[in-house]
């Protein structure tokens, strides 16, 4: 059959036309993954997300690299994280209530003597944390298997937050420079039974 140079240009146009797309449609299907290797994923635990879990707990997670160490290594680094967040975040509020009941008492005649009183109550409140966090454990762990790092979520315990706020309020009363600007003793009395409420309240202790 005799066919015109026109008709098996045609032709020939719409073969190359099918292997081209072929070979597109090939390229574009998904690699399966490789027995052994992770699939990429950016599903990781809520409390990585939200460590507070909206405010309800005092919580913070450390991370850590991956370490030639190995776990445990990696876990006291995170460990240590997560408590140094710990305490800079209960730290935080306390300091924030008695600043703001310093401030609106009008306890403190002048500024130099705020400033004085509130950087030696810092001092006690810092201490008292510090120590009471270290015996404060992990409540979860997540490593990440991209990237092999260690996540380590710790959360305080309803009774060390109870005992943190009654040591708080305890070097309140005993600030000799808080002390010193009280006008009168059953004012100051009055004025540390205001703060120790707010303490409570700001840790979640209020009743």
């Amino acid at each position: 059959m005799h066919r015109s140079p026109l008709t098996f240009a045609l032709v020939s146009a719409s073969i190359a036309g099918l292997v081209v797309f072929a070979g597109c449609s090939k390229r574009e299907e998904p690699k399966p993954v490789a027995p052994g290797i992770a699939a990429p994923t950016n599903d990781v635990p809520d409390w990585v997300n939200d460590p507070t879990q909206g405010g309800k707990v005092f919580g913070a997670y450390g991370v850590s690299e991956r370490m030639l160490a190995g776990e445990k290594a990696m876990r006291d680094r995170a460990m240590l994280s997560a408590r140094q967040e710990l305490a800079a975040m209960i730290n935080s509020k306390i300091q924030g209530v008695v600043k703001d009941w310093v401030r609106e008492g009008g306890i403190i005649t002048s500024q130099d003597n705020a400033q004085a009183a509130m950087t030696s109550f810092e001092s006690a409140v810092r201490n008292v944390i510090n120590q009471e966090l270290q015996g404060s454990m992990q409540k979860a762990r997540y490593v990440d298997p991209q990237t092999g790092k260690l996540y380590v979520w710790v959360v305080v315990d309803q009774a060390v937050v109870q005992k943190i706020a009654e040591q708080a309020k305890s070097a309140a009363r005993e600030n000799k420079e808080l002390r010193a600007h009280m006008a009168a003793k059953i004012e100051a009395e009055k004025a540390f039974a205001e703060l120790d409420r707010l303490i409570d309240k700001e840790m979640g202790l209020a009743k």
